[in-house]
């Protein structure tokens, strides 16, 4: 198999695109500001909270 043929293959399940994961976040920190009724100020506690949940999960796929 030649090296354009290995990269054309899909990725396994469990890798994300930056694009993929970036979205991720962003519903995650919606749906933390929706718990916290849209706090005015929480932006980035919020982003940075999703984050951490998206890699945890992330993580914890990759380890079943």
């Amino acid at each position: 198999m030649n090296a354009k043929a290995r990269s054309d293959k899909v990725q396994p399940s469990n890798m994300l695109t930056e694009e993929q994961r970036r979205h991720y976040v962003e519903v995650a920190a919606y749906y933390i500001a929706e718990k916290r009724r849209f706090e005015c100020g929480c932006e980035m506690e919020n982003w940075l909270a999703a984050e951490a949940e998206i890699d945890r999960l992330l993580t914890d796929r990759k380890q079943l």
